[in-house]
């Protein structure tokens, strides 16, 4: 097939693969199972497209090609339908020949694989890009530690079973899939190919999968939020110890967040991400995430502290968001009130540990004075964030705070140590 640039003499020994008489008789000679040649001309299309394997080759052994000698080894029959996706999309056939597939394709959205990884341009940074996953060698795999054949399905099965017996110091959580799930997940992997399939081989759904993956369908700020963000904060409503990566996760829709958290807080920090942590940049030249859809994912995160309107308290933490206000005290005295009170859960630097890094540059560049004081003052609801602020020697006075406020920001460039000289405002 000069089109697809392969020689496959699979027939040689499969003479029967397209004769119903030959149903009930022993492989290799039985009729090809399914549906699949009443759908596919296979003297059109040939047969390593789907079923991979050494196509030249007329002993088994060789077909099979399980040696380093050969890229692409004949793949097991619970995972070739992994050729559907060259030429088809998922739901032209989820429900004809195509179900682990399309299965697996769906288990990829929902279990929330893009917060880590970037597929077709969109995705987090944590882990590695997906593009041509299935076209991938096995010199580029650590293949060291698989127990099965040393090939890329295998690789891809054990994995996704159990991440860190294969690749020690992975930073993929154990997915906890039941193993029919990690199947279908590993066909869906094995699609995404480098393979040039020309254009008439390409069926109508797959020409318009082609076309959504270039230009995303249009999702609501919820929608973003689930698929992008909803794997590492949950609903977002209570922040949570995440055991496997030791840090708590924040609360990024809990009412005392998003009632001193502006828009523009919000959205640079989404787009910037958070360097050093587990928070990747979603920009759309990092992470794929549009200006539309960046401001939907701030409405969707910010709707219920909209709704709180007027209220005297929702005015009441107005106030800090004001960028002008400077709550500024001895920097020198603040960094020991910090060791003292802060460091267990911040660090001793303020570099995070349980609790996040607060001497990240896109923190101190877009946390007002007024949202650091009123998160210590009060701390935060259904987080492990309490509130400091006390009287007869329990917990922090108001100049304690300043004081802590001044050293974060004191490691910070010329032009906002200026800015610090200011006279302090009131404390909200």
């Amino acid at each position: 097939v000069p089109e697809l640039g392969v020689v496959d003499r699979c027939v040689s020994c499969h003479n029967g693969i397209d004769d119903p008489r030959m149903s009930e008789v022993k492989q290799p000679h039985r009729v090809h199972p399914g549906q699949y040649l009443e759908w596919h001309e296979f003297s059109q299309i040939g047969c390593t497209p789907c079923h991979r394997g050494q196509g030249r080759a007329t002993a088994f052994e060789e077909v099979k090609a399980v040696s380093e000698a050969w890229d692409h080894p004949l793949l097991p029959p619970t995972l070739t339908q992994a050729g559907c996706g060259l030429c088809h999309g998922a739901d032209e056939v989820r429900d004809r020949g195509g179900e682990k597939y399309a299965e697996g394709k769906d288990l990829f959205t929902a279990a929330g694989c893009q917060s880590c990884h970037k597929l077709h341009g969109r995705g987090g940074s944590l882990g590695p890009e997906l593009d041509g996953e299935g076209s991938k060698v096995r010199a580029a795999l650590p293949l060291t530690l698989v127990q099965g054949p040393h090939t890329l399905a295998q690789f891809l099965q054990e994995h996704f079973e159990d991440p860190q017996a294969v690749v020690p110091g992975s930073l993929m959580k154990p997915p906890h899939l039941a193993r029919g799930e990690a199947r279908a997940l590993t066909v869906y992997m094995l699609s995404l190919q480098t393979r040039d399939i020309p254009a008439r081989f390409l069926s109508a759904g797959k020409h318009l999968e082609n076309y959504q993956a270039k230009t995303p369908q249009d999702m609501t700020g919820e929608q973003l939020y689930n698929r992008f963000c909803a794997y590492c904060h949950d609903d977002g409503r209570y922040g949570r110890w995440d055991d496997f990566f030791g840090k708590f996760i924040p609360a990024v829709r809990g009412p005392s967040f998003t009632r001193l958290a502006s828009r523009e807080y919000l959205r640079e920090n989404i787009a910037r991400g958070r360097p050093g942590t587990l928070m990747s940049g979603w920009a759309e030249a990092v992470g794929g995430i549009t200006d539309i859809e960046l401001d939907r994912l701030v409405s969707f995160l910010l709707a219920e502290a909209d709704r709180e309107g007027n209220s005297a308290q929702a005015q009441l933490f107005k106030r800090t968001l004001d960028p002008n206000l400077r709550l500024r005290g001895d920097a020198g005295r603040g960094q020991k009130v910090f060791v003292r009170h802060c460091s267990g859960c911040h660090g001793q630097e303020a570099q995070g540990a349980l609790a996040p890094a607060l001497k990240n540059p896109v923190f101190l560049e877009t946390a007002t004075d007024g949202f650091i004081y009123t998160t210590i003052v009060l701390g935060r609801d259904n987080t492990a964030m309490p509130g400091f602020l006390g009287t007869r020697g329990l917990g922090l006075v108001d100049g304690d705070v300043r004081d802590i406020i001044s050293w974060l920001h004191s490691g910070q460039a010329a032009s906002s140590s200026a800015s610090a000289a200011t006279s302090p405002g009131e404390a909200p």
